[in-house]
C-alpha cells in the first residue's frame, strides 16, 4: 500500500500519527526486521490494519486484556515459525491477549503461549507503572492521575490505558508507558494533585494477575445500531435531544468525533459521550419478536 493511500484512511488531524505508523511498516517491510511503534494507538488505527498489511504480519499489545490503546508491531514472515505459528495479537474481549494459531495438543496453557511469544522476540517496548497515593483526605480520579502525567509534558500517545483501583486507604493507578519515558516518569513524577506518590514497575508476563477494567453491564433494546439510536438508549435521552451533542462533536466512536447521526455501528465499537461516559458495544444478543436488536453494552466505571 502506498503511503498516500494509507494516510487517506485517517482524519487530517491524525496525519502525524498515521505517518509514523506507516514508517514503522516500511522499516519492517524493507529491512525484514520487527518494527514496533513507541506510541499506543487507539482503535480507529489498529482496527483498520487487520492481520496483515502489504504482506507484513501485524501484532498489537496494550498490556491489559481488552485494552483500547495499543502499541503495534510489524512482523515479517521470517520471524514466524513456519509462517503458521502466528495469527494475531489483538486482545479482544473473547480471546486471550496473545493469540496464536497453534495446535491445542502442542500448547496446553496460556503460560506456554507466553513462552512461545517470547522465544519469537515479540517483546513490546513498554513498561507498566504502578502509581500509589494516599487517599484518606480526598477522592482521586482518572483525570487527576492523567493530568499529573501530562503535566510532565508527555504526549498522550506515549501512554496506554489508565486503570484506577482502590486498596484500603490507597488509590493505585496502573498505566503502560513507552519504554523510553518510563525512567523519566519515575524520576520526575512526585505527586498526583497534591498527594505525594510512589512509583514502581510491575511485571506483565502473567496477564491474569494484572488489573482489569470494571464495567456496568446493561442489556439494551434498540431499533437499529444507528448512532443516534444507540446514544439515545445508553444516555436515556430522546433521539431528538441527542442530535445536538452528535452534531457538536461531543460523541466519539473509537476515539474519533462522529457527527453522522445515521452511522451504523459495529459490535466492539467504543462510544464516548461527553458528560455521560464511555461505553462498548460488547455482544449482539439477537432480535426481539418485533425485530428490534438486543445488545449487551458495557459502561466503563
Amino acid at each position: 500500500m502506498k503511503k498516500e493511500n494509507f494516510l487517506r484512511q485517517f482524519p487530517k488531524e491524525m496525519e502525524y500519527l498515521a505517518s509514523k505508523l506507516y514508517n514503522s511498516y516500511e522499516i519492517a517491510r524493507n529491512y525484514e526486521i520487527i518494527s514496533f511503534t513507541e506510541e499506543f494507538y487507539t482503535p480507529n488505527f489498529w482496527k483498520k490494519l487487520g492481520k496483515k498489511m502489504g504482506g507484513v504480519n501485524i501484532a498489537c499489545d496494550g498490556v491489559f486484556t481488552d485494552s483500547d490503546r495499543r502499541q503495534i508491531a510489524f512482523v515479517p514472515d521470517i520471524f514466524i515459525n513456519g509462517n503458521d505459528n502466528f495469527e494475531n495479537f489483538y486482545n479482544d474481549s473473547d480471546k486471550n491477549s496473545k493469540n496464536f494459531d497453534i495446535d491445542d495438543e502442542k500448547i496446553k496453557s496460556y503460560e506456554e503461549l507466553e513462552e512461545n511469544f517470547n522465544k519469537n522476540s515479540f517483546e513490546f517496548p513498554n513498561k507498566l507503572l504502578k502509581i500509589s497515593i494516599d487517599s484518606r483526605f480526598r477522592e482521586y480520579l482518572h483525570k487527576d492521575f492523567l493530568g499529573s502525567l501530562m503535566g510532565l509534558n508527555i504526549k498522550r500517545e506515549l501512554m496506554g490505558d489508565l486503570i484506577i483501583e482502590n486498596e484500603n486507604r490507597q488509590v493505585l493507578g496502573y498505566i503502560p508507558v513507552s519504554e523510553k519515558i518510563a525512567d523519566y516518569i519515575i524520576s520526575e513524577l512526585k505527586q498526583i494533585g497534591k498527594a505525594p506518590c510512589e512509583i514502581e514497575i510491575i511485571e506483565t508476563k502473567n496477564k491474569n494477575s494484572l488489573p482489569k477494567y470494571k464495567y456496568d453491564d446493561k442489556l439494551v433494546t434498540v431499533p437499529s445500531k444507528r448512532l443516534d439510536s444507540i446514544v439515545s438508549t445508553i444516555t436515556n435521552l430522546s433521539r431528538t435531544k441527542v442530535i445536538d451533542p452528535i452534531e457538536k462533536g461531543k460523541v466519539l466512536v473509537d476515539y474519533v468525533e462522529e457527527k453522522d447521526k445515521s452511522k451504523m455501528l459495529e459490535i466492539g465499537s467504543l462510544i464516548t459521550v461527553r458528560g455521560f461516559g464511555k461505553y462498548k458495544l460488547f455482544l449482539d444478543k439477537g432480535e426481539t419478536k418485533k425485530g428490534k436488536e438486543r445488545i449487551l453494552v458495557k459502561k466503563y466505571i
